[in-house]
């Protein structure tokens, strides 16, 4: 366990993390607001939709997405099904945490293997988006390396958030 000053350090270089990842996750849904209005402005108003707009719009929600979860996982604010909950808590609160986060950072972990290796399949292929031609190892590559951050986010709101306080909180408060 890191000594409570490094906690401290911890906790700054998480909150500046997110603190980017939202300016570039705002600047990304922006852009895609906008290439979705000027394109639905150009395709029935001017009859001139932007050439691979759709393409750009779903690579940018993917970024969007992965950019979000990386957030999400910092805080610490997922959508939680209280099924067990009340149980599991009460019998070991402090293991419940390590084994929540646990679990979620590994499942992050295999969504970034496949990820990297779709990219890494892709660099190998040679392959490119169809409209566009963009190269799809380095669209692959974007998303998994917002898929990257999201586990370094995990791993840092784990230790930063290890000052003995329960992480998930239950809607009724207990």
């Amino acid at each position: 366990m890191p000594a409570p000053g490094e906690l401290g350090r911890v906790a700054t270089v998480l909150d500046r993390l997110v603190a980017a990842l939202k300016v570039v996750s705002s600047l990304i849904l922006v852009a895609m607001m906008l290439l979705t209005f000027v394109d639905v402005i150009g395709r029935y108003v001017i009859g001139a939709p932007i050439f691979g707009a759709t393409e750009i719009i779903s690579t940018m929600l993917a970024l969007v997405i992965f950019s979000g979860l990386a957030i999400a996982n910092a805080s610490d604010r997922h959508i939680v099904v209280e099924l067990f909950d009340a149980r599991i808590r009460r019998l070991s609160p402090g293991v419940y945490d390590v084994v929540i986060h646990g679990f979620s950072i590994l499942a992050m972990a295999l969504i970034v293997y496949v990820l990297w290796n779709r990219a890494l399949e892709a660099a190998h292929s040679d392959s490119h988006t169809i409209v566009l031609h963009l190269p799809l190892a380095w669209v692959n590559g974007l998303v998994a390396s917002f898929a990257s951050v999201s586990i370094v986010c995990q791993i840092l709101g784990l230790v930063a958030g290890s000052e003995g306080q329960a992480r998930h909180q239950m809607e009724d408060g207990k």
